[in-house]
């Protein structure tokens, strides 16, 4: 008999034991005494015998999968190569196979049909997180009965109807700013996309921190580049030749702050001595670049862990609230003197 190929009539033939025990040992029912269950588990596995997944999940009223939907905004630049995407995509993968779920991944383009509620509706997904709120609030307003089964990696900033988990934004951009005030930084150039909620939070906490020091913030240092533009080397650059001086920059993200810190060194501009520079994510290559970079820790990690938990708790039809991950200050290289 090929492995494979055996049927779960032959399967209770082997064990000796009716149909009706064979499925339920494979459904790990209480109902059927251990040293049964592993009897069936043994010679199932032993013949190569393969549960249809398919007519088990239609039976549970279940995929076994959650799917993360990452928005790839148009004119950003970013892909699904971004480090922070692929962290944060590697965080979800291991937190949901640890319960048990397998990751359906979903990378909608422009206007296409609303991918969170063709993965729901379909029954391809039990529930889903998305990754950014940037361009999607509406859409996911607009979910409504749906939105039971979603959580929402973001920026904790205005009442929403869906679920949201993410780092403290504003808290992460006091701490990076008042770090760069505390090594005597006072013209300090806040570099990213200005329209997204969790950069608006940042920007909001690194006012915070002027002003908790008596000082005014020089609104002609902010350059506003998305996050994954190719341009981003460039435009810091030609910033560093017509813009007004600075001695430091708050990048909102890691990606950003490598790209700031090349501009720099091409323009012969010392890290940290001309400019200290802090990002935001601490992607693995953060330690890793040249000079290492400070940077703040939004624990990904821990957010992939809330994500799946929160969703799985919601799709249980428990009443959740929105969480933040731990938030903290990473100094590395990049804002330490020599």
């Amino acid at each position: 008999m090929k492995p494979g190929k055996i049927t779960m009539a032959e399967l209770a033939r082997l064990a000796n034991v009716d149909v009706s025990t064979v499925s339920r040992a494979l459904n790990d029912s209480p109902l059927v005494k251990e040293h049964t269950k592993s009897q069936i588990l043994k010679i199932a596995s032993e013949t190569g015998y393969a549960v249809n997944a398919s007519a088990r999940n239609l039976r549970r009223q279940s995929s076994e999968a959650i799917g993360i939907v990452i928005p790839l905004r148009p004119g950003s630049g970013q892909t699904i190569s971004d480090p922070f995407f692929l962290e944060m995509v590697g965080a979800v993968s291991q937190a949901a196979s640890e319960r048990g779920y397998d990751l359906i991944v979903s990378v909608p383009k422009g206007d296409e049909k609303i991918a969170e509620q063709r993965l729901l509706q379909t029954g391809k997904a039990d529930g889903l997180i998305v990754i950014g709120q940037a361009g999607r609030s509406e859409r996911l307003e607009a979910l409504g009965p749906l939105a039971k089964k979603v959580i929402v990696w973001g920026g904790l900033a205005d009442p929403v109807n869906y679920t949201l988990v993410g780092s403290d934004n504003r808290e992460g951009g006091r701490l990076a700013t008042e770090h760069l005030l505390s090594i005597g930084r006072r013209r300090i150039l806040f570099l990213g996309p200005n329209n997204l909620p969790e950069v608006r939070l940042r920007f909001e906490g690194f006012q915070a921190a002027h002003d908790a020091e008596g000082l005014t913030h020089d609104p002609s240092l902010m350059l506003d580049v998305e996050f994954g533009s190719a341009s981003v080397f460039q435009e810091v650059s030609d910033f560093i030749e017509t813009g007004p001086d600075f001695d430091a920059i708050f990048a909102v993200s890691d990606v950003l702050a490598m790209a700031a810190i090349m501009a720099l060194q091409s323009k012969s501009r010392s890290v940290p001595q001309d400019v200290a520079v802090v990002g935001y994510d601490n992607i693995g290559q953060a330690s890793l670049s040249t000079p290492s970079l400070t940077t703040i820790d939004q624990n990904i990690s821990a957010g992939g862990e809330m994500l799946v938990d929160l969703l799985l708790r919601k799709l249980a039809g428990e009443q959740v609230e929105p969480q933040l991950t731990p938030t903290r200050l990473i100094v590395r290289d990049s804002t330490k003197p020599s």
